[in-house]
């Protein structure tokens, strides 16, 4: 079987990551790497060596039709994460005799609106988690997996201060990863902690060292992402809404336990979890979406909670470990499910 990847090269940014983690463990035989006329973040043309170089005309959000069939040709399978970038390209590859499959992200679905219906639908799409399955086509859900090599950090001890992680990456809208919710928290919680917060593009809310709370911040992000998780306990993201999360998984790969609010689809994605008692409706690309709003008093109380209970931040570190997808489990199981495409 013969596999192409459709690539971004981004190396801060979430399609980049994704695309950069597909191309390390699966045999993929050549690459279309995207070339933005602005890209979002630092570039790394070296990633996909021999690619395929294709610029994306964001005025039409179109490619090269041409330069595509060139590369399509003699492919059996196509791979790409969120978007074709021209979604004219599922046609082409089907008149080519291509199957593709899009790992989606449900809030940017929107073949449903009546302004997008003309948009192509791959041969199959793959959903990260169950979120909105009953709004989405039909398609299994497949996890994102991560690398099996990676660093685990060491467990929580009695007698020492919780280290607490939050990646707030480039900011979404509406505060998607809950960052100021969390600043909010660290305000009010009583319990002596150490948090470590990275951003992207210079955008974090700034936290005063209290006696109990010390802070770091890293508003431009870091270039190796794995060294976030090293000597961290605790990843606390206030997630309104999304389908997929990878510092989630990146940091249950590294033996971090995860905390996200009490709302779908974060039992698939954390081993702790806090109320989200309240509820918000946005308009995303998707659509209306009724979303999670963490009460920061709450978070408070929860931050307080694991601060004293360290041995059940261990046991939830022990099951992130243990539990996160990893590509030597589900490389076949790709595989697999490319063969029985349809």
């Amino acid at each position: 079987m013969k596999i192409g990847l459709i690539a971004r090269a981004e190396t801060h940014r979430g399609l980049g990551v994704q695309s950069k983690n597909f191309y390390d463990h699966m045999p993929v035989d050549r690459v279309l790497r995207i070339d933005m006329p602005r890209p979002d973040g630092p570039v790394d043309k070296g990633w996909y060596p021999g690619a395929w170089p294709i610029d994306y005309d964001d005025q039409n959000h179109a490619l090269n039709e041409n330069l595509v069939r060139q590369w399509l040709d003699g492919l059996d399978v196509v791979f790409t994460v969120e978007t074709p970038y021209d979604w004219r390209l599922p046609r082409w590859a089907r008149e080519m005799g291509v199957k593709t499959v899009i790992q989606g992200n449900p809030e940017f679905y929107r073949h449903n609106q009546e302004r997008y219906r003309w948009q192509e639908h791959p041969t199959q799409w793959w959903w990260p988690t169950s979120w909105r399955l009953n709004e989405l086509p039909a398609g299994p859900v497949i996890p994102v997996p991560m690398p099996d090599n990676t660093p685990r950090v060491e467990r929580a001890q009695h007698g020492e201060v919780l280290r607490i992680l939050h990646v707030q990456g480039k900011k979404a809208f509406m505060d998607r990863n809950g960052s100021e919710v969390l600043a909010s928290a660290l305000r009010v919680c009583r319990e002596r902690v150490h948090v470590t917060m990275y951003g992207l593009l210079g955008d974090l809310p700034f936290i005063e060292n209290r006696d109990n709370v010390t802070y770091e911040r890293f508003p431009e992000g870091i270039e190796d992402r794995w060294v976030m998780y090293q000597d961290q306990h605790l990843l606390i993201i206030p997630r309104r809404y999304g389908g997929l999360c990878l510092p989630a998984l990146e940091a249950a790969a590294c033996g971090v336990a995860v905390a996200m609010p009490d709302f779908p689809p974060n039992e698939e994605l954390s081993q702790l979890a806090f109320d989200a008692r309240n509820r918000l409706q946005f308009d995303l690309a998707c659509g209306p979406v009724v979303t999670a709003d963490t009460n920061h008093m709450d978070l408070g109380g929860f931050i307080d909670d694991m601060a004293r209970t360290p041995g059940a931040v261990a046991m939830a570190q022990d099951a992130a470990y243990r539990t996160v997808p990893r590509w030597s489990q589900w490389r076949q199981r790709y595989l697999d499910a490319f063969e029985a495409l349809p």
